[in-house]
């Protein structure tokens, strides 16, 4: 049964809930985040310019990094606003790289506490690496993707990456 839009704006002023089937696919998040060797070229030691005037630099697991776990991860930093340019995601190995940037207009988003030297617990704003970045530690995409009742404490930690850069 179709509905005009008056007759659907009377049906909500009365507070009856109309259900409609969907005509059209779920628009997907228009973040596209490169891959990780195409954004900071590991065999250099130059500070790669995506990385340099990005907002956020997200730390993630390069070896267990599947399709569905990048999926995800471009979900997360749609939900919070942030743009391609705004990107920069590396591994552990390449934290060194950020020692030789400025940081206090950037947030450093840890997937994974564990890659990380120094355990840092989720959930707080912590100031790490030599240029005293603002961290946020966050359970890691396999985690997330394994156990799906964790994605609250992901949420919270996207906020904070919000806070952090304010």
């Amino acid at each position: 049964m179709d509905l005009n839009p008056k007759q659907l704006s009377s049906l909500a002023e009365m507070g009856i809930p109309v259900w409609a089937l969907r005509t059209k696919a779920v628009v997907e998040p228009t973040i596209v985040v490169e891959p990780i060797a195409e954004i900071v070229d590991n065999e250099s030691n130059e500070v790669d310019e995506q990385l340099a005037n990005c907002q956020c630099v997200v730390v993630i697991d390069s070896q267990n990094h599947s399709e569905q776990a990048q999926t995800l991860l471009n979900a997360m930093l749609a939900t919070i606003g942030f743009e391609q340019q705004q990107i920069a995601i590396i591994n552990a190995e390449q934290l060194n790289q950020l020692q030789a940037l400025p940081c206090q207009d950037k947030v450093l988003f840890v997937l994974g506490g564990e890659l990380l030297d120094e355990p840092l617990a989720r959930g707080k704003i912590h100031q790490t690496l030599p240029s005293q970045i603002n961290t946020v530690i966050s359970l890691s995409l396999d985690i997330l993707l394994t156990q799906t009742n964790n994605k609250a404490q992901a949420w919270q930690d996207l906020q904070l990456i919000k806070s952090a850069l304010n």
